[in-house]
């Protein structure tokens, strides 16, 4: 462990010129008229430690109490199977899953206390370990283009 720390320490200098930023599209930001925002994508696993899986209307009422009343503007949610390492059994695991997917202005300083609270009360009510969340910074528009 103590020779990460040098070998690191070498790496990162020759990095330097490689590293993308996180908005590689800012001319297109500026010719599309958008605004910045951040891509929000939240994970939720459906199955319970008792092996019964969250059904729908339990996902559909976990919706409409927390995130919906937080990001009225809308969202969208995608079924999806996840996979896992269970460390206890050494076992991958697969399960039902379901994505999140919320564009939200960047300035929006709700935004921590809101996941926080979204992930909390999805571990809490159905009882897990953790909920997956992955941020991202772009440029995004919900205005209609006019056909031509």
């Amino acid at each position: 462990m103590k020779r990460a720390a040098p070998l690191l320490l070498g790496i990162v200098p020759l990095l330097g010129g490689c590293i993308v930023p996180v908005n590689v599209t800012p001319n297109l930001c500026r010719q599309i008229p958008t605004q910045d925002t951040v891509q929000i994508r939240l994970m939720f696993g459906l199955g319970k430690p008792d092996g019964h899986m969250i059904s729908e209307d339990e996902w559909q009422a976990f919706i409409d109490s927390d995130i919906t009343p937080r990001f009225p503007s809308g969202f969208t949610m995608i079924g999806t199977e996840g996979r896992w390492y269970d460390a206890a059994s050494h076992k991958i695991i697969r399960e039902p899953s379901r994505i999140v997917w919320i564009v939200a202005p960047a300035s929006d300083r709700n935004l921590q206390p809101y996941l926080k609270a979204i992930r909390q009360n999805y571990q809490i009510r159905f009882q897990q370990d953790a909920v997956g969340l992955a941020i991202q910074s772009g440029c995004s528009s919900f205005d209609s283009v006019p056909v031509e």
